[in-house]
């Protein structure tokens, strides 16, 4: 099947969105009940930046720098924290950010990846019946599952069908509507994915571009004008770049001095890979919750589910004849396939193509292998139900592979058990006295072996298996429907518990966060390692490091955090911080200092007046940075390195007014400017949106 030429996209119905809004509450019953938390990273790498943005602009002081993590970094350079995403704002300005509006804000995240794949599949003319479908297998998929805790990976999915369905209404349709659209949302996916997924978006994209260009040229070559078509891409990219100089420039300030800014140099370095073993998640993903030595990755690594369906579509039209569209979405998913296996595949394509080296998780890659696999077995189910074809030959053929496989599992799941005595069954008792809900979830979760999983899961895709069948045969779509959406659903609400959420509830997460002092109060001028006197004190199973919200500056050993600066390997280097026994301000002479008197603080911007007898220097416990300023008397001058990490100015005998500043200029200009841009563009939108067509 051939996509027409200038298809346009299809309203989104109010039915439609209740439909998505229905199966995400249902399918993450765990998370939009607030019941239970999301686990590990989600509040210990994504949050505390995030709730740093909301607290510093709701007490009227932009968080260009952020005093709390590991002696300050830019916060702006930030690349999990979402400081150049409009979403962040939105939400930070009107809502604040709770461990409520982070829960919510990621669910929104999975809302629009399934009515985005949903928009895209109708935008190349496939039935609802297809479209909702492959919406739900996308929003329900392995990769959301497994990936839950990972915050900006959620994001990027959620744009990158919205991302291909703009650039389609753009080339089918140029306008300048259009051209806003698609650079408005291509900028959104910039801002808020994980940057091994932005360097992935760009070779996936540029490789769309060059089919999209052969494939128009191919189906109306009288009329194509390839001048036509690379003026609508510059305008585009033109848009796009004024939205992101921005960001651009504050990645561009900050990757000189951040540990993660260098090229992958040693096979060793490639981790986390989507292993070769965990292809078995394509046909069994609860199988992949265990057997972590058997896998070789990380559990977040192991899952491509995207359903029974889809599946049996995918492995049929391999064999069948293929549109030109199917061939692209194939290929192109079967090479990035390749790169998320990592081993030599990914280390020689590191030597070969530009930035591919920068990314250490191989797995991050799977994104658009899935997305991909779920388009061409769209193509293919579309042409199913268009052509009316029989349920013969290659589907049959697939079918019944596909169910011995099954019974296979099966039988391997009954005498694993048998043998091993290696199961849940065998510590029932224990479960059912787990002290509460939570705690029997916990125990049967750890009891929980991967015989278990084979032997559940087979059985139940067997009982979908023979009911999707006779849904195809019969043509009874609307259940056919209904049907996809418990199986995924079911397949979510299974794997949820060993990698989405953890046994705490989401309330006393909110109460933890809640114990952070109000605003940007002054921190108390005590020796560093007295903030903290026992690592209770310091370390919260549920947020992970407090010092990111105690609002204290300085830690005596390193808080773990995504984002590092290459400094603090010197802060640091003999595992406490090179002044742990100093408050976050001191003099470096013994009983020079005789006064401090603090008149104003925010986290860019500390304001003193300092008496001392004796010429002394004043350390300033924030890692040196190139935008640093201190002012001492009305005097601008550029602080030193302390030890080769700190700010600190010298001070003449006397009354001095100090100031340290963090002013990245050419940030702040940046930001503006595209900050205007886009809400010039957003109003312009908002115009559009109620403007009458022309008669």
């Amino acid at each position: 099947m051939q996509v027409k030429r200038k298809s346009r996209s299809r309203r989104i119905t109010p039915k439609t969105i209740l439909v998505f809004l229905g199966i995400i509450i249902v399918a993450y019953l765990p998370l939009s009940t607030f019941i239970f938390s999301l686990k590990n990273d989600a509040f210990t790498g994504y949050f505390p930046s995030k709730f740093y943005i909301s607290e510093a602009v709701n007490n009227k002081s932009m968080p260009w720098w952020n005093p709390f993590i590991n002696f300050g970094l830019p916060q702006y350079g930030d690349m999990n924290s979402g400081f150049w995403s409009p979403i962040t704002w939105f939400v930070a300005l009107l809502f604040k950010y709770n461990a409520y509006s982070f829960t919510i804000e990621l669910l929104f995240y999975i809302f629009l990846s399934g009515i985005g794949m949903y928009q895209l599949c109708r935008s190349y003319r496939f039935t609802k019946t297809v479209s909702y479908i492959a919406g739900i297998s996308y929003l329900c998929s392995g990769f959301m599952v497994a990936h839950l805790q990972h915050f900006n990976w959620i994001s990027a999915a959620a744009f990158l069908p919205w991302c291909i369905w703009a650039y389609n209404q753009l080339i089918n349709k140029f306008s300048l509507k259009n051209n806003v659209i698609c650079a408005f949302i291509f900028y959104l996916f910039l801002s808020s994915a994980h940057p091994g997924m932005i360097i992935g978006f760009v070779y996936y994209f540029v490789a769309y571009v060059v089919f999209f260009y052969f494939q128009k040229r191919n189906e109306d070559p009288e009329s194509f004008r390839p001048k036509s078509f690379l003026r609508k891409n510059a305008w585009m990219l033109g848009l796009l770049l004024i939205f992101s100089f921005g960001m651009i420039v504050g990645y561009a300030d900050i990757i000189p001095f951040m540990t993660r800014g260098k090229k992958i140099e040693s096979l060793s370095l490639i981790i986390n890979p989507f292993s070769f073993q965990s292809i078995i998640s394509f046909l069994f993903p609860l199988a992949t919750v265990k057997g972590d030595a058997f896998f070789g990755t990380d559990i977040s690594m192991r899952n491509a589910y995207f359903g029974l369906t889809l599946l049996l579509f995918f492995i049929a039209g391999i064999r069948q004849n293929k549109s030109n569209y199917q061939k692209f979405f194939l290929y192109v998913g079967l090479f990035f396939l390749l790169l998320s296996l990592g081993g030599i595949f990914k280390y020689i394509t590191c030597t070969v193509l530009p930035f591919i080296g920068y990314v250490r998780l191989s797995g991050t890659f799977m994104i658009f292998t899935l997305f991909s696999f779920i388009l061409f077995a769209a193509f293919e189910m579309n042409n199913y139900i268009i052509e009316k074809k029989n349920f013969t030959e290659a589907y049959r053929k697939t079918f019944y592979i596909l169910q011995l496989v099954m019974y296979v599992a099966l039988a391997v799941g009954i005498i694993g058990i048998a043998i091993t005595q290696n199961s849940f069954v065998f510590n029932f008792s224990s479960i059912l006295s787990a002290p509460s809900f939570s705690g029997k979830l916990k125990t049967l979760v750890d009891h929980f072996s991967i015989f278990d999983a084979l032997l559940i899961q087979a059985f139940i895709q067997l009982g979908f298996w023979n009911a999707i069948k006779s849904n195809l045969k019969s043509r009874t779509y609307k259940e056919l429907i209904k049907l996809v959406a418990i199986e995924m659903v079911l397949a979510t609400l299974l794997n949820i518990p060993f990698t989405g959420v953890g046994q705490n509830s989401l309330r006393e997460v909110d109460r933890t966060i809640k114990k952070s002092p109000d605003g940007l109060r002054l921190p108390y001028r005590v020796p560093i390692y007295s903030l903290y006197p026992t690592s209770s004190d310091r370390y919260n199973k549920l947020v992970g490091d407090w010092s990111f919200f105690s609002k204290q500056i300085g830690v005596d050993t390193k808080a773990f955090y995504p984002v590092e600066l290459n400094i603090s390997k010197t802060v640091f280097k003999d595992s406490l911080s090179i002044c742990c026994d100093k408050p976050y301000i001191f003099g470096t002479g013994d009983s020079c200092i005789q006064d401090l008197r603090f008149t104003y603080y925010k986290g860019n911007f500390i304001d003193l007046t300092v008496y001392n007898n004796k010429p002394d220097t004043l350390v300033y416990q924030q890692n040196i940075y190139p935008h640093w300023i201190c002012t001492v008397n009305g005097e601008r001058r550029k602080p030193i390195a302390y030890k080769g990490v700190f700010n600190a100015v010298k001070l003449e005998p006397g009354k001095n007014f100090v100031k340290f500043e963090f002013i990245p200029r050419s940030v702040m200009g940046a930001f503006d400017f595209s900050k205007f841009a886009i809400l010039l563009c957003l109003i312009y939108l908002l115009i559009m949106m109620f403007k009458r067509p022309s008669p």
